[in-house]
């Protein structure tokens, strides 16, 4: 090998986003968006809490019921904006309801009053939860093969990155605790979803089922593989719901652990996912092989929640321990979790219609992440370890029964594609 194949092949081995190309290609402002975005929603997501409980004024009532009915009103939005972009265009529909989330943050720096503040959070989180799946729609047309993986595969390697960022100025906003820092923090977010609405106009126009002139009824209701995929998906999202409630409430009431500790592991499972989640989506290309991903995930994720419960009572560096070996389980099954989950709800998703089916899938997903502050506080806070020991059998059961959701939907596409028999007029000559 000479000295040009040599500079080729480390030119190969190199990080996607180390190459220029990566950013150049046709979603390549799409990963610039979405690094930007989440710095954004980090930052939100360490400090909304205390910006509604100390800028706004809010009682922990209200918070309360606030957050749980802006939840219903976005589980409940991301299928019709799905059909709606499927109709008139991803990237379009994308757009406006980044622009809209970006201005309804701004103006939480200036209403005022319970009813002014909700309605605005509703707008919030309805966004939040219809604009993944229509950003998946908007790659998925602009993709196709193992391209369209590995680009969702990058695109949530952004998110992860840009979310560490942010959570760090969160932080920072958290120690000031503000006024003046909480406003920062509002505009910090409302400006990078602006800036994302922006870096849209330079992605490529998908084209829409008008512009084909395609006229259809909705189909992902009728898709039975895929609505069960959607209820089992959101299962395994339970996974992300004890990172945000479920530990912060483990080591509360059952351990001894310092405060800080919960910090590191969040920092810890970010920088894994960053590092690690293409590997893992690269063995989901297909309705197969992403389903026996399944299959581990909610094994990997049994088991997590079996180390997690030996924490019970522990104190000093053995409970730290316990923890980050924890973690680190927990951490490889939602590796597995994302890889299974993109290959299935993309493999399964009819061509024409990723929009809707995004949409729906998004639907497990923003129910679990609504039941899951409830679930687990009464799971693991009430039960203890035996708690953690039904969250993790909720796991296995989900894991497996996305192995025979993937079967039934490989049969289903096979028997759709069977060629019709011949003509009446055919058969009758015959």
């Amino acid at each position: 090998m000479d000295a040009r194949e040599e500079q080729q092949v480390r030119w190969r081995r190199r990080p996607g986003w180390s190459r220029p190309d990566f950013w150049r290609a046709p979603i390549g402002p799409i990963y610039v968006a979405t690094l930007v975005l989440s710095v954004g929603k980090g930052a939100w997501y360490a400090c909304w809490a205390m910006f509604y409980l100390r800028s706004i004024g809010l009682s922990p009532a209200q918070f309360g019921f606030g957050i749980t009915a802006a939840g219903v009103v976005g589980m409940v939005a991301g299928m019709p904006f799905g059909y709606l972009a499927d109709r008139v265009g991803p990237r379009e529909v994308l757009f406006g309801l980044t622009l809209v989330r970006g201005l309804a943050i701004l103006s939480l720096a200036l209403v005022d009053g319970f009813w002014a503040v909700m309605l605005v959070t509703c707008v919030v989180v309805m966004v939040e939860r219809a604009a993944p799946g229509i950003r998946i729609a908007v790659i998925s047309g602009l993709t196709s093969g193992p391209d369209r993986l590995k680009a969702l595969s990058n695109t949530h390697v952004m998110k992860e990155s840009g979310a560490v960022v942010g959570s760090l100025i969160g932080g920072v906003i958290l120690f000031f605790d503000t006024q003046p820092a909480y406003l920062v923090m509002v505009l910090l977010c409302g400006g990078t979803n602006l800036a994302f609405a922006l870096l849209l106009l330079r992605v490529p126009h998908v084209e829409s089922l008008r512009e084909r002139r395609v006229t259809r009824k909705v189909l992902v209701l009728r898709d039975r593989p895929f609505l069960v995929l959607t209820a089992l998906s959101g299962v395994l999202a339970l996974n992300w719901g004890v990172y945000d409630s479920g530990l912060p409430i483990w080591l509360t009431t059952h351990t001894h652990a310092p405060p800080w500790t919960m910090g590191a592991l969040m920092v810890f499972n970010g920088i894994v996912i960053v590092l690690l989640l293409n590997r893992f989506t690269q063995a989901a290309a297909t309705v197969p092989s992403a389903s026996r991903l399944a299959v581990v995930s909610g094994v990997v994720l049994a088991l997590s929640c079996a180390v997690y419960a030996t924490t019970d009572g522990g104190t000093g560096v053995v409970v730290i321990a316990l923890l980050f070996a924890g973690a680190a389980v927990h951490t490889v099954g939602e590796l597995f979790v994302l890889g299974s989950g993109y290959g299935l709800s993309v493999g399964m998703t009819k061509e024409d219609a990723h929009g809707e089916y995004q949409g729906m899938y998004g639907l497990g997903e923003g129910t679990a992440m609504m039941l899951a502050p409830g679930l687990l506080t009464a799971l693991l806070s009430g039960w203890g370890v035996a708690g953690w020991l039904l969250l993790g059998a909720l796991f296995l059961v989900a894991g497996a029964g996305l192995l025979f959701t993937g079967r039934w939907s490989v049969r289903e596409q096979q028997r759709g594609a069977e060629p019709a028999g011949p003509p009446a007029d055919v058969k009758a000559a015959a």
